[in-house]
């Protein structure tokens, strides 16, 4: 074991979260949840999720065989919503090609929807106690600063540098608590901002603090000012608060959630309004206006609410990718950020 190693299951055996709850009864099925919903999301905001996800799917199998929407739908508010998509076709896959049983090996971990090799070398190290190296975002802070790695980590080269330092300290046992450890020392001392070295047991070996330059690694991605775009969403509302909602494609922003008809220019949403109900732009009232912002671009919405004068039918227009929801019960599916709040201001101006 390397004094590195070495060093991090010494502090972890005495400073490392263990109370965490994908850390109970452990095994392949809760690491990979928790994996995935740690992605790009804080702890904090992950534990209610995880645990209201468990409650509905205690197993891969029930994971499997539910609904798209439900999955969504328990999705709802922790964004990146592909990884939601992604983990209900990797649970399809461990059911039919599985037998129902994640596979053992890095490859066939790998094979799944989804799961990278970080990912996967965190399922099987921390369930199975498998040597394999892990290399998510709080691990390559570490390794960036304590080894002073120049460069953007999402470049190839930089990565395949990164790769090699996580194999070489890799130690020889103890797996599952080395993986765990690697990530609780990112998450809680050498953090993005303000790391708190004097508390971190790498602090005599680690050559970003001997230059005091921790807060240059790791390096950034060369910032380019984000595109914006602007979008209209109409909300068609009748007399009893019923609103009707389009199931967007699966692939693109909101990928299967549910929203409001939305077009990238008033002629556009003039000719559907026309086409669908005989009104135009000019009945509508402003509901608000509001900005979304995406790793991507910028998205500027105008959310207006058409009440047409003709009675409505219900039954007009409702498949499986449209329908009819009063905003007065509960919603079945996932819904994109944007609409959750746009219906709870909905809810605001037409009860208040």
């Amino acid at each position: 074991m390397s004094d590195f190693s070495n060093k991090v299951l010494t502090w972890f055996d005495q400073y490392g979260r263990k109370d965490l709850p994908w850390q109970q009864n452990i095994n392949p099925y809760r690491v990979w949840v928790s994996e995935i919903m740690l992605q790009q999301t804080q702890v904090k905001t992950v534990i209610p999720y995880y645990h209201k996800f468990m409650r509905s799917f205690p197993n891969v199998k029930t994971l499997a065989d539910a609904s798209q929407d439900n999955v969504l739908k328990h999705w709802s508010g922790l964004g990146y919503y592909a990884r939601a998509r992604n983990m209900h076709k990797a649970a399809k896959q461990v059911s039919d090609e599985f037998e129902g049983n994640f596979p053992k090996s890095l490859d066939e971990m790998q094979s799944l929807s989804g799961i990278g090799r970080s990912t996967a070398a965190a399922i099987l190290s921390i369930s199975h106690g498998q040597p394999h190296a892990i290399l998510d975002g709080n691990v390559k802070r570490v390794l960036c600063r304590f080894f002073a790695v120049k460069g953007w980590p999402g470049k190839a080269s930089v990565l395949k540098k990164l790769w090699e330092l996580a194999e070489q300290e890799l130690p020889n046992k103890r797996n599952a608590d080395y993986s765990q450890a690697m990530m609780d020392l990112g998450a809680t001392l050498c953090t993005r901002s303000k790391p708190q070295c004097e508390t971190c047991p790498l602090i005599k070996s680690c050559l970003a603090y001997k230059s005091q330059s921790q807060t240059t690694y790791p390096e950034k991605k060369s910032k380019k000012k984000l595109p914006e775009r602007n979008m209209i969403m109409l909300i068609i509302m009748d007399k009893q608060q019923n609103i009707f909602m389009q199931k967007r494609p699966p692939t693109g922003i909101w990928g299967s959630l549910w929203c409001f008809p939305q077009f990238d220019s008033s002629d556009l949403a003039n000719d559907w309004l026309y086409q669908h109900y005989n009104e135009s732009l000019e009945s509508s009232e402003s509901l608000t206006n509001m900005t979304h912002i995406f790793s991507h671009f910028k998205l500027h919405i105008q959310a207006l609410i058409i009440q047409p004068k003709a009675p409505i039918n219900l039954g007009v227009m409702e498949n499986s990718e449209s329908l009819w929801y009063n905003i007065n019960t509960e919603f079945s599916g996932g819904l994109a950020a944007p609409v959750t709040k746009l219906i709870e201001l909905l809810k605001g101006t037409t009860n208040g």
